[in-house]
Parts: C-alpha cells; sequence; structure tokens
C-alpha cells in the first residue's frame, strides 16, 4: 500500500459501532508504529477528515461538505435524478439507488414515495453485499471472475447456508436473476418490506448500480406487480442510456483502467 492509501485507510474504521475512536486504538487496529500513524492522524484532522474531541477522534466536517459537493455535481446523480423522481410518483414506492465502488454497494440517493417508509440504508449506507435485491442486481451482470474474487474476499459476510453451498451455488443463484433481468428480496434486508431492483449500465454496458423499488409486503400482494416491473426496468435503462450519454467519453478509458485492475486484483 503508498502511504496515501494507508493514511486513508484509517477513516475505513469508523462506523456505525466505531464512531469515535483514540489514536492508540487506530494505531493498533492497523498495525502501524505509533509515529506513522500518529502523522497520519494529524494529517486528517489538519484537512478536516477527522475530528478531535474529548481526547477521541471521529470522522470530520469536510466529509459533510464533500457529500454535499457529490450532490450537486455527481454526473450520476445528475443524469438520474429526474428519471428517480418521477418513478417514485408514478409507482408510489419509495425508490433506492446503489452504486458500487470497489467491493462496496452503496445507497447513493433515496426518493421516498407517496407511502413514506422507514427503512435501514439511507443515503451513504453501505448495502450488505450478497442479501438484498439491490446487491443481487449488481452482482448478477458481474463477470464470472470478478463475482468469485468477491466470493472469496468476503466469505465471512455470506449467510451461512450461502457459505457451506460453495460459490458454485451463488452463481447460479445469480444467473436465474440474470435471466429475470431483475431481483426480487421480501423482509430480507428490513421486514415487512419488498424490494425489486433492477441493474443499471454505464456505456460500456458494466454494471455499475442498481435501480430498487422498496414497498409494504401488504401492498406488494395486491399491487400490480407486472406494472410496477415495467417501470422499474424502464426508469433502470433510461438511467444507463443517459449516463452513456453523460459520461461516454470518459468510460472508454476509465473501462481500460477498470479490465488492468480486474486483470491483477
Amino acid at each position: 500500500m503508498s502511504s496515501l492509501s494507508r493514511m486513508l485507510a484509517i477513516l475505513d474504521l469508523f462506523g456505525e459501532n466505531t464512531p469515535a475512536l483514540s489514536a492508540e486504538d487506530i494505531v493498533g487496529r492497523l498495525g502501524y508504529s505509533r509515529p506513522t500513524g500518529y502523522r497520519y492522524v494529524r494529517e486528517l484532522v489538519s484537512s478536516g477528515l477527522l475530528v478531535r474531541s474529548a481526547g477521541l477522534y471521529s470522522l470530520g466536517p469536510r466529509i459533510i461538505e464533500l457529500d454535499w459537493h457529490i450532490r450537486q455535481s455527481d454526473p450520476v446523480l445528475a443524469a438520474s435524478r429526474d428519471i428517480v423522481r418521477e418513478l417514485a410518483a408514478r409507482s408510489g414506492c419509495s425508490v433506492t439507488q446503489m452504486g458500487m465502488y470497489g467491493d462496496r454497494i452503496v445507497t447513493v440517493h433515496h426518493e421516498p414515495g407517496a407511502e413514506p417508509l422507514a427503512i435501514s440504508y439511507d443515503r451513504g449506507c453501505p448495502m450488505p453485499l450478497f442479501r438484498g435485491a439491490p446487491s443481487r442486481a449488481i452482482l448478477a451482470f458481474m463477470p464470472k471472475a470478478r463475482l468469485e474474487r468477491l466470493f472469496e474476499r468476503h466469505a465471512g459476510e455470506l449467510p451461512a447456508d450461502m457459505r457451506s453451498r460453495g460459490f458454485a451455488a451463488l452463481l447460479e443463484d445469480m444467473q436465474t436473476v440474470r435471466r429475470a433481468g431483475h431481483a426480487l428480496s421480501v423482509g430480507e434486508l428490513d421486514p415487512d418490506r419488498v424490494g425489486i431492483a433492477a441493474p443499471v449500465f454505464r456505456g460500456d454496458r458494466v454494471v455499475s448500480g442498481s435501480l430498487c423499488l422498496v414497498l409494504t409486503t401488504v401492498r406488494y400482494e395486491t399491487a400490480n406487480r407486472a406494472l410496477l416491473l415495467e417501470m422499474l426496468t424502464d426508469s433502470a435503462a433510461r438511467i444507463s442510456r443517459a449516463l452513456a450519454e453523460e459520461m461516454g467519453p470518459a468510460v472508454a478509458e476509465e473501462s481500460d483502467a477498470s479490465r488492468r485492475y480486474e486483470a491483477t486484483n
């Protein structure tokens, strides 16, 4: 790892169960030497990415500022914002939008529907990698080699039954989703919630995220499911086309870089 990567790895230590850490905790968890670890912490504090209070460190206000800039200028959000709002209004469902960054699937937007629902995975929240319709709608459209690497690197995140069945069973499940063109989950992420998700692609047909309708199980049982699915897949396709137009010139270069990365990771 480069020095920059080692320093930024400190930010990955903070989460729902570890909102604040001491410098000793940070150094110990990452195995850095005290001088190096303390220097990294000081640099992150000076940049606003960490803040110190009562002897503990937590994520700093610079991250909030960066998130604001992302909301204003992110090309994915810019290309999809109106489409997502229209889908929520037409379907009456809440809509969540996911993006994949490295090995993480993260909620990038949540648009409430006519019936506002409390959901666990709001903007910025990482999704379970192998559970839930939004994640499966992404994994199902990955190349087999990349899916297998994710399976090997994150075996600890797999449900026990999936882990015992092995990669071949996961691949079979994902192929079923791929043939259907969408993923469905019932009560898998939140009780009494149904998720219906479809993949979103970049201009080079690489899957980059997913779009998900969220509704109650009661409403799902009486809904026109075919119509909901049609609205969802049409919206996902429109976002994919918008991304191709918005990001087209840059995608080819990024795709070449991604292929080189995938070949060595």
